[in-house]
């Protein structure tokens, strides 16, 4: 009588399933794996905030790379998890993207309040400030407080709702600091900065898309041929 040996790919699919999770362990899982993912995001939306600005909009090649990121860091924990079905990745994907989608906005608004809606401008303001000895915080405070509340009066709530507004309308306002004018403004405003965030959103998704497609599979799945088989064709 003679023993034969399964092949190396039948043990290996057979001890993933035998392996597999209950169903609530699973789904918890794959929850944990969708917050890490997010977590990961949150903290690279501060970066992809700043990055977005680059010229001709190659900073939108990054947000592909943040997703793949996230969704690699997190696919590990999501393994148990498998098979998800293309419906559960695809709403993942898209429902994370959205949401940092709208942390990216946020940190947006906070880095053009304390940073770039003054930079190179009110030149007047600053050589006045100068003359008077008085410190360039307070030209700087001046110009964010001032921006702030036009966007309340103009663009209520204000905020980065407000924000969000003026960004799509128009993008360009006039303020008045320490009594001198100047005129302010974003790179990307109008049907641009829609179009921009939009497609900030979708690579995002494919990201996370393309880091998670393989947990359709009930099985690990591999490139790397074993020795002995054969490629399939």
């Amino acid at each position: 009588m003679t023993d034969t040996a399964p092949s190396s790919s039948a043990d290996a699919g057979r001890s993933d399933i035998e392996a597999a999770p209950r169903p609530s362990e699973a789904a918890r899982r794959w929850r944990m794996a969708l917050v890490l993912a997010f977590g990961i995001l949150l903290v690279l939306d501060w970066l992809l905030a700043r990055l977005i600005w680059l010229p001709f909009y190659f900073g939108l090649f990054f947000f592909l790379v943040a997703g793949m990121l996230a969704g690699a860091c997190s696919f590990r924990l999501a393994c148990p998890a498998r098979p998800v079905s293309r419906g559960r990745i695809l709403l993942a994907a898209v429902l994370i993207s959205g949401l940092s989608g709208v942390a990216t906005t946020i940190w947006e608004y906070r880095d053009v309040v304390g940073h770039r809606i003054g930079e190179r401008r009110f030149t007047k303001a600053r050589n006045t400030a100068i003359s008077e000895r008085r410190p360039m915080v307070e030209v700087d405070a001046s110009i964010e407080e001032a921006f702030t509340a036009a966007l309340r009066a103009d663009y209520p709530p204000g905020g980065p709702i407000g924000y969000v507004r003026w960004a799509v309308s128009s993008g360009e306002m006039t303020l008045t600091v320490l009594g001198c004018e100047d005129t302010v403004s974003i790179d990307h405003r109008g049907l641009a900065w829609m179009l921009r965030t939009l497609a900030a959103v979708l690579l995002v998704a494919v990201g996370l898309w393309l880091s998670f497609e393989s947990l359709r599979s009930p099985v690990r799945t591999s490139n790397i041929l074993v020795p002995g088989e054969e490629a399939e064709d």
